[in-house]
């Protein structure tokens, strides 16, 4: 099968394009064809910064969100076939910047038949991340004032929809170049940070959803009301600055949830959840879409076909 390989971490330019044998599902996996892979600013910051940190082992196939079709399953699986089609994120990086991808059975779900390979590839990461940080760990609650930062990137996007869906007032921050867009997915006011200061215009906001850091980070501690809460996924807030203001911040990661990905599909499948696909590259043009991602302000999800 042909795979991007990462042998040395770095640099996007150690990237190689290889011929490899097909792996093959051990006990409990499953082996996909891949249909599409989606390109992730973790996948770049794994390979440049800190894939020693995170305990990655070289070489590796990287990539960790797909769909596609299943090819093999292995010993002990059940619920899937050969032909299901399936999607998910990983529990573990990397695989799937390739032909084909072995996964953990508990990693992925089937496809519903409306829902395209294309936006089963880009939905996951974002959308579970989303919907833990704003409603497992912040417990947004209809009726309440949620401010987004970075709310036109791909999981801000998911978080206006689904804070949207829960029945939340959404406060987005983004470069007004996605305004419209913003608010066609349901924000009810959006501020252009590049000419507009939030913390003059939000307030008694009871949820923060930080996905920029830094001085916004710091900012956002004093629109929170009394009691409210922050959720980063970018850096550790500060906790002096959150018994100051008497509130709640932490960090929090995303990671693979099965049955609250068949819900987001649905969600997806009946039109209250939209992802947006803004470039498909080949297999072989992975550093391009590394780079593009690496350049940041996406207007939507990445994704290369094998």
């Amino acid at each position: 099968m042909k795979a991007i390989v990462l042998e040395h971490f770095g640099s996007i330019d150690n990237l190689q394009f290889k011929e490899l044998p097909v792996p093959q599902p051990q006990a409990g996996e499953i082996l996909v064809k891949v249909g599409f892979a989606a390109v992730n600013p973790y996948d770049q910051k794994v390979i440049e910064v800190y894939g020693k940190e995170v305990g990655v082992q070289l070489p590796v196939i990287p990539g960790s969100e797909l769909s596609g079709i299943v090819e093999a399953t292995g010993e002990g699986v059940t619920g899937f076939q050969p032909g299901d089609a399936v999607c998910g994120n990983l529990g573990t990086f990397g695989g799937c910047y390739a032909e084909y991808a072995v996964v953990k059975a508990t990693d992925i779900v089937k496809k519903p038949e409306t829902v395209s390979f294309e936006a089963a590839a880009a939905i996951p990461v974002a959308a579970l991340t989303a919907s833990k940080a704003i409603l497992e760990e912040g417990h947004l609650k209809a009726g309440e004032k949620i401010l987004i930062h970075g709310a036109s990137g791909a999981i801000g996007t998911m978080a206006v929809q689904l804070a949207k869906a829960a029945g939340a007032y959404v406060i987005a921050t983004g470069s007004g170049t996605n305004e419209q867009r913003v608010k066609d997915l349901g924000a009810d006011v959006f501020i252009d940070y590049t000419t507009q200061d939030f913390t003059g215009l939000a307030g008694e906001i009871d949820l923060v959803l930080d996905t920029v850091g830094g001085k916004t980070q710091e900012d956002s501690f004093s629109v929170l009301k009394q009691g409210g809460r922050l959720i980063s996924l970018v850096q550790p807030p500060s906790k002096d600055k959150a018994a100051q203001h008497q509130v709640s911040a932490k960090m929090i990661f995303g990671g693979p949830n099965a049955s609250r990905l068949e819900q987001i599909l649905q969600q997806l499948a009946g039109g209250i959840l939209k992802v947006t696909i803004e470039k498909v590259y080949v297999l072989s043009d992975a550093k391009a879409a590394l780079q593009a991602i690496k350049t940041g302000h996406r207007t939507g999800k990445l994704l290369l076909n094998p």
